[in-house]
């Protein structure tokens, strides 16, 4: 065997080290290309990951703008039936939650339509309420009736409808009113007229004829002072002298008046004195009575019920204890009361 010099063992050692550390080399280099092929791989991971997230989160947030969009509509649909403060408000909370500032800004136009709407049905409504409570009010009447004309929506007809029914009502309530006002007016009116008719005082003295022979002496006083007494004459056919007194208490100024009459046929003489004493003026007109009507409305300003009385403090009371007795027993509809002089 031929013996292997130093030269060829350092030459074999060499060649040892090196393929070793090409071996090694190739390790190294083989671990470092898994490695970033790991770590591109790892990035690509995470970018599709966040792509993916995106895309999700992107759609749950198009569903979320849609499923608001939708109540949105809902809720606008809600109001337009019939538009109240909480259906609005519920309307405006729902539109905030929009992040479609196209979309938000056409439904708030809406809104806008929604509150004139429902500004003109608060103002219908509390003209007729007020016209309700003074229906005799021709002034509140016309203001009534306007506020209800101004609905003009197709959505508010049924409150147009209901407004205008109670509008009614209280329209022909007052027309009855005043119909039965004048028909009452024109009835005391007569009876005024009937009771207050002037009366005259007359009084006629009568002097009986004397028939027989003599002579007859008669004397007649009357005295008028307001009140009048009458005491009839009493005949004296027994040729003596007949005194006849119709008289009045009173005291004043006196007419006198004397008449002497004599008959010459059977020597009968007739003497006639006639005193008369007015005091009282004449005739005597009775004081004017009047005729007070006491009545009590309801609130809707109808007359419910009425009274007549000779003075206006019995009238005054008698309204004050009516209306006073109904508002006790339940009768909340009771407005007011009062006094009107019919006479």
């Amino acid at each position: 065997m031929k013996k292997i010099t130093k030269k060829q063992m350092a030459l074999t050692s060499a060649i040892v080290v090196l393929g070793i550390g090409g071996i090694t080399i190739g390790v190294v280099n083989h671990n470092n290309t898994v490695h970033a092929q790991q770590i591109a791989k790892a990035k690509a991971q995470k970018a599709k990951v966040k792509v993916e997230q995106k895309a999700k989160a992107e759609k749950l947030a198009k569903e979320k703008e849609a499923a608001q969009q939708k109540e949105v509509a809902t809720l606008l649909a809600t109001a337009t039936a019939n538009p109240s403060d909480n259906s609005i408000k519920a309307v405006n909370d729902a539109i905030a939650k929009l992040t479609d500032q196209k979309a938000k800004a056409k439904d708030n136009e809406l809104v806008k339509a929604l509150n004139a709407r429902l500004s003109l049905i608060k103002k219908a409504e509390a003209a007729v309420k007020d016209y309700q409570g003074h229906a005799t009010d021709a002034n509140k009447q016309k203001v009534a009736q306007e506020a209800i004309n101004n609905l003009k929506d197709k959505n508010d007809q049924d409150v147009k409808s209901q407004l205008q029914k109670l509008f009614d009502e209280s329209n022909k309530q007052a027309q009855e009113a005043a119909k039965s006002a004048q028909a009452s007016q024109k009835a005391s009116s007569t009876t005024g007229t009937n009771n207050n008719a002037k009366s005259t005082d007359t009084q006629t003295n009568d002097t009986p004829a004397v028939a027989e022979s003599g002579t007859n002496n008669q004397t007649t006083s009357n005295v008028n002072s307001g009140n009048n007494t009458y005491v009839p004459n009493t005949p004296n056919t027994g040729g003596g002298s007949n005194t006849a007194s119709n008289g009045n208490s009173g005291n004043a100024a006196s007419n006198s008046n004397s008449n002497n009459s004599s008959n010459n046929g059977g020597g009968n003489t007739n003497n006639n004195n006639s005193n008369n004493n007015n005091s009282g003026g004449g005739n005597v007109t009775p004081p004017v009575s009047h005729v007070f009507q006491a009545w009590v409305k309801n609130k809707a300003g109808v007359v419910i019920w009425t009274q007549n009385c000779s003075t206006w403090a019995e009238a005054s009371q008698a309204a004050a204890n009516y209306g006073n007795s109904q508002f006790a027993s339940g009768n909340f509809d009771i407005g007011n009361y009062g006094v009107t002089q019919i006479s």
